[in-house]
């Protein structure tokens, strides 16, 4: 299309010209809009901004969201690989580098036929643990004289000081395991460690048994640095020896992480007991990165737990997690997402509603900008309801649908009408709101009710700075680890307990064989 196009046009066919004219217009509009687009008006995540946009005061920062209907793209990352953040973008570009042809690229990790490294530094053990027969499995001889030790292992773990004497103190201690042979039965007796079966848990090459290098009070916290503090392999790795003159490869680091998330597993299913107890539970979801399938991180959370799963952004993962709820009878809180409608018992988040208000109060369309000033207005008018019920005698039980009876009639009608709209956006919101009515408006029956999703948003903005800083994950194994610890971290916070702490506990338990110990109690 040219501007000789233009002229043929306007001389023999000017309603042509007319309608592509028209469609110019609007598809300007449109395009002005999308520009126009911030945190604020919109359902983009604050994380979206340009960093010469960030000095820009937000009205509300706590109504963090990506964008429900168009994946933003953001930057990905890497939890559960060798390597960091940093060194995983030098090597990337270093394999393009080598070779165009993606088939011919290195695989991360240690390369075939390599020689590989062994482990150099000779830990001075402190003291030694005896694993000994005793006697005799089957006659009970007590076989203590004529044992002798066949193999051991030594294990660097964490003392903890207490008020006179404190600080963190590395020990080393020595594992010995004898065996005997029965002078009355003949039988030979062994210790052994503990290991769990091949097939408990779909772990490849992720054993869990006492036979480890690393203590569980040390493995608590290289997750608590990993996942908590965010702190990448190579820098807990170079923590590790300035602090204790510890040497510790970034494999060791690597596996000590995942076996640990082998190890409280079993933790989810004590949190969908919690759940199944819950008045309310917040729902909401947020891109996540595995390798190059673009997956999402989701979280359902009350107020003392979460529960966070990685999975695509299908109704089948919201299914399995209703169907896990077996028990739920409390009502869900969520935003606008469709998947959500199959919970009939359902609360919807006003913030979104009002941001893509505001979005359409600056459109270029005179009627989208009259619906857009009505909804805001009608909605703040209610919200300020809201708020003065739960201050009054009534202790926020009152309902307000029944005082704001022509309010609600006036915008349903509203709605109706601009659900028919050619503006996509009006459009949308229209039949938002339509589909979505009585979730919307519950509330107003229940002031005590929350407003927003703000719980469910929150809870997930920690492990969004995560997927930005490590580039997300590379197996479902990582994804698998990032999920529950995540569970595990939050809920703690939630209950004013030591995540460090819990964690330490589940993994000294498991590598004995024995269940997950419960979790904490609500602090009072």
């Amino acid at each position: 299309m040219d501007e000789a196009f233009i002229y043929h046009l306007l001389g023999r066919d000017p309603d042509a010209l007319a309608g592509l004219s028209i469609k110019l217009v609007n598809d300007l509009k449109e395009a002005l809009e999308r520009l126009n687009q911030n945190p604020t008006n919109s359902s983009r995540p604050s994380g979206s901004l340009a960093p010469w946009e960030k000095g820009i005061k937000e009205e509300d920062d706590d109504w963090e969201k990506d964008d429900k209907d168009i994946i933003q793209p953001e930057s990905e990352g890497a939890l559960d690989e060798s390597v960091a953040a940093t060194d995983a973008i030098a090597e990337a570009s270093q394999l393009q580098t080598e070779s165009e042809d993606p088939k011919k690229q290195r695989k991360p990790g240690r390369q075939q036929d390599s020689p590989g490294f062994g482990r150099t530094q000779k830990l001075e053990e402190t003291h030694i643990v005896h694993h000994s027969c005793g006697g005799c499995s089957a006659c009970q001889e007590d076989l203590t004289a004529i044992e002798k030790a066949y193999t051991g292992f030594q294990t660097v773990n964490l003392e903890w000081g207490d008020t006179h004497a404190p600080g963190v103190q590395l020990i080393v201690t020595g594992h010995l395991y004898y065996l005997g042979l029965c002078p009355q039965c003949g039988l030979e007796n062994r210790t052994e460690p503990w290991r769990a079966p091949a097939d408990e848990a779909d772990w490849q090459n992720v054993g869990l048994t006492e036979w480890r290098l690393v203590g569980p009070d040390l493995a608590a916290l290289i997750v608590y640095l990993a996942m908590d503090l965010r702190v990448t392999r190579r820098k807990i790795k170079q923590f590790l020896w300035d602090v204790w003159g510890l040497q510790l490869s970034i494999g060791v680091l690597q596996n000590c992480i995942v076996e640990s998330a082998r190890a409280v597993e079993p933790v989810d299913a004590l949190l969908i007991n919690e759940l199944c107890r819950e008045s309310l539970v917040f729902a909401d979801e947020t891109s996540h990165p595995e390798a190059q399938n673009k997956l999402w991180l989701w979280v359902f959370v009350s107020a003392s737990t979460a529960l966070f799963l990685v999975g695509y952004r299908t109704k089948e993962i919201f299914t399995n997690f209703l169907d896990a709820l077996t028990g739920f009878k409390g009502h869900l809180m969520s935003d606008g997402y469709r998947l959500y409608r199959t919970y009939l018992k359902r609360l919807r988040c006003w913030a979104h509603l009002l941001r893509k208000a505001k979005g359409l109060c600056e459109s270029y369309t005179q009627s989208s900008q009259i619906y857009g000033q009505q909804v805001q207005a009608i909605l703040n008018d209610l919200i300020n309801a809201v708020y003065l019920a739960r201050t009054g005698p009534d202790g926020g039980t009152v309902s307000i649908a029944a005082h704001h009876h022509a309010w609600l009639e006036k915008l349903k009608k509203v709605c109706e009408a601009m659900a028919a709209s050619a503006h996509a956006k009006t459009r949308s919101l229209g039949q938002e709101f339509l589909n979505d009515w009585e979730a919307i408006f519950r509330v107003l029956d229940y002031p005590a009710w929350p407003l927003t999703n703000n719980e469910a948003e929150r809870a997930l903005r920690h492990w969004v700075i995560l997927r930005k800083v490590s580039q997300g994950t590379r197996s479902p194994q990582g994804s698998r680890a990032l999920a529950l610890f995540a569970s595990i971290f939050t809920t703690c916070r939630l209950r004013s307990s030591s995540p460090l702490l819990y964690l330490r506990d589940t993994i000294q338990r498991r590598r004995m064989g024995l269940s997950v110990p419960d979790l904490p109690m609500m602090a009072a």
